[in-house]
């Protein structure tokens, strides 16, 4: 599989051409410079239609969502699929450049929050841009941008293989209004495991005299019967589910406003924001399955004066200031009763953790950007943070039982700190250069991210650790990358190598300690070519090494190894045929590499190769019929493969051959 990507980076210089027009690409300021950026449009997620955020991001080089249990998700933005309680804070989800979640409080499963199939763009910004975006942007981004108020009225209709029922219904002709749902029903391909999933977004613009006002609400709601990992994924294993009694339940409220002004020499923006979310899971990973409840409430303020122009530099300067109100308990409702004693000890029956987090977040930030002789640009960005955590425990301190009794066997195996107050105070920077040749655009840029420690990671301890002394994640990364864009083509390559220190992980006594370290280096490549008319191609490919950096023998890390879940080449190519005027069919074969499945590298998943097919039918200009089939030739793969020690190998099966047929309906 290896060698069939390595034609394609030779190829990439050849299909370059003299004819060049000119393409900045940019963010909400119309003079920022992000080289390490993919854009999915609004066409293309109409067509996909997307059932699990995995299938818009295959459209994204370097970008891996690892599909879980229902709408449950891992991500890999130029990395490793990060797992852990504060991985997740390693990536920024954002709806409209405002983080879903506040700050420290990251949900490893973010992306079932936001509705991309309401969305106009989905923008998937790779690297370090905690300057950009603040710090939990360390390994990348993911912007959901909502819907125009403009447009056609849609209305769609869609039914699957497993009787899984979704309609979705976006209405644009109420006054500067849009009003959109998502309706899903999903059976699952697993036993026991489907679900239900309401999405609901309203935008409204309207202007105050002298100002523009955006305004957008979304809600969520998912309810969710889950399927872990099992030890095969050859049927039919593969659509077994060994805890039927797992679930998922969980929703979000976001409010925000938008205000602006033009002035003669700058545009300014205040947005305030509202944001809502609870959750309640069995985590029945663990023994006794234990129910984890958490929840936030968090309220925050953006404000920005862009294209500040003095002496033809350009400026952009801002802050962001934040508090949240955090609560998390986990609760063991049953008295543990298995063959080991003394996991029936230390886990005892009743509260495990029972605390509130109030946090304050603030941040300011500049970005620069100049314009030189001979083409170049220079930019740059700086972004400055402050995170407090005010921490209360409302349960007894230590490895105590709920009732302040002592377990057998040393201590309960879950530890509690002693109510405490932190705070972390982080920079990051960007400097960049490009230019303008015959080639294309070439971009140099340097970049250093940072995440603070998550709330997951310094207050739900284990076994005889009384407090996590951690600091924040650092990351510095170089890349180059040549942008060349001609009338029917258009490629992007992209160069990188970036190291991580501070890298948090837990040891072999369950503790959360610093000191960790990794490299990461990989060639992506993203493109498309117009070959005739019926036939065109598209491509979003990445080869990729993930390495430790670091020795720990006692959890099977050795420096060099690679890190696990990190094949070294994944993506996908998109062949289209314009059959007629009506018809269009696009096959889609995706590819995965091989990767290690744990630390030592002694286990391995070996890959696969999957074709997905997705035509388009234009009954009328109102009417249009879409037939899917993912996973066309029904080969038996894994989502995600992994090995424990308690467990041995494990997987997420992948989906077998799914047929999706659907109905839209454009309307003025």
């Amino acid at each position: 599989m290896k060698f069939f990507f390595v034609p394609l980076f030779f190829l990439f210089p050849l299909i370059l051409s003299s004819t060049i027009e000119e393409e900045i690409i940019v963010t909400e300021s119309n003079w920022l410079f992000l080289p390490s950026i993919d854009q999915i449009n609004q066409e293309e997620i109409e067509l996909y239609n997307s059932h699990h955020f995995k299938e818009l991001l295959n459209l994204s080089s370097g970008a891996w969502i690892s599909r879980g249990s229902g709408q449950e998700s891992l991500i890999s933005l130029r990395s490793p699929v990060l797992t852990g309680s504060g991985a997740c804070g390693s990536f920024q989800i954002l709806e409209d450049g405002i983080p879903i979640r506040p700050a420290g409080f990251c949900n490893v499963n973010n992306l079932f929050e936001v509705a991309e199939n309401l969305s106009s763009e989905i923008e998937v910004v790779k690297g370090p841009s905690s300057s950009m975006f603040g710090g939990n942007a360390m390994h990348g981004v993911i912007n959901v941008k909502s819907t125009n108020i403009d447009g056609n009225n849609n209305l769609n209709f869609q039914v699957d293989k497993n009787e899984s029922v979704r309609s979705k219904f976006l209405y644009k002709s109420l006054e500067n209004t849009a009003v959109g749902f998502e309706l899903v029903s999903d059976n699952g391909f697993r036993n026991h495991s489907g679900f239900d999933h309401q999405k609901i977004i309203l935008k409204n613009f309207n202007n105050i005299q002298d100002l523009s006002l955006q305004t957008l609400i979304s809600f969520t709601n998912l309810n969710q019967e889950t399927a872990g990992y099992i030890n095969s994924y050859f049927y039919p294993t593969r659509i077994e589910n060994i805890n039927p009694e797992a679930y998922r339940d969980a929703k979000s409220l976001r409010i925000k406003t938008e205000i602006s002004r033009g002035l003669k020499k700058y545009n300014i923006y205040f947005t305030p924001y509202l944001r809502f979310s609870s959750m309640e899971f069995i985590q029945h990973y663990l023994p006794g399955k234990p129910i984890e409840k958490n929840g936030q409430k968090s309220t925050g303020l953006t404000i920005k004066l862009s294209e500040i122009e003095i002496n033809d530099n350009f400026f952009e300067i801002g802050s962001q200031v934040e508090i949240a109100f955090i609560n998390l308990d986990q609760f063991q409702p049953d008295v543990l009763n298995s063959p080991n004693a003394f996991n029936n000890a230390v886990r005892p029956q009743g509260y495990h953790y029972d605390f509130e987090v109030v946090t304050n977040f603030f941040a300011g930030f500049i970005s620069h950007e100049i314009e030189l002789k001979n083409n170049y640009n220079f930019f740059s960005n700086l972004r400055l943070e402050y995170l407090n955590y005010d921490y209360d425990n409302l349960m007894s301190d230590g490895r105590l039982k709920d009732d302040g009794t002592a377990c057998a066997r040393g201590g309960c195996f879950y530890s509690r700190p002693a109510d405490s107050e932190l705070s972390f105070k982080d920079y990051s920077y960007r400097l960049g250069l490009s230019k303008i040749t015959s080639i294309g655009n070439i971009f140099l840029q340097f970049s250093k991210g940072h995440r603070p420690p998550q709330i997951n990671e310094l207050f739900r301890l284990q076994k005889s650790q009384v407090l996590a002394e951690l600091d924040s994640e650092k990351i510095d990364s170089i890349e180059l990358a040549l942008e060349n864009k001609g009338n029917d083509f258009f490629n992007k390559l992209v160069f990188y190598y970036s190291k991580k220190k501070n890298y948090i992980f837990k040891n072999s006594d369950s503790s959360m300690v610093l000191g960790g370290k990794s490299r990461h280096k990989g060639i992506e490549i993203k493109g498309a070519k117009v070959l005739n008319n019926s036939f065109s191609v598209k491509y979003a490919l990445n080869l990729a090494g993930h390495y430790y950096d670091f020795t720990n023998q006692d959890i099977g890390v050795a420096s060099g190894n690679e890190i696990d879940t990190s094949p070294n080449l994944f993506g996908s190519i998109f062949i289209n045929f314009q059959a007629s005027n009506k018809l269009n069919i696009e096959i889609e074969q995706e590819f995965m590499d091989e990767y290690f499945t744990e630390p030592s590298n002694a286990y391995i998943y070996k890959g696969h190769n999957l074709t997905n097919l997705r035509t388009s039918f234009e009954m009328s200009d109102a009417i249009n019929l879409n037939l899917s089939i993912l996973n066309l030739f029904d080969k038996e793969y894994a989502e995600r493969a992994d090995y424990s020690l308690f467990t041995g190998e494990r997987f997420f099966p992948g989906i077998p051959l799914k047929w999706r047929l659907g109905i839209n309906y454009k309307f003025n």
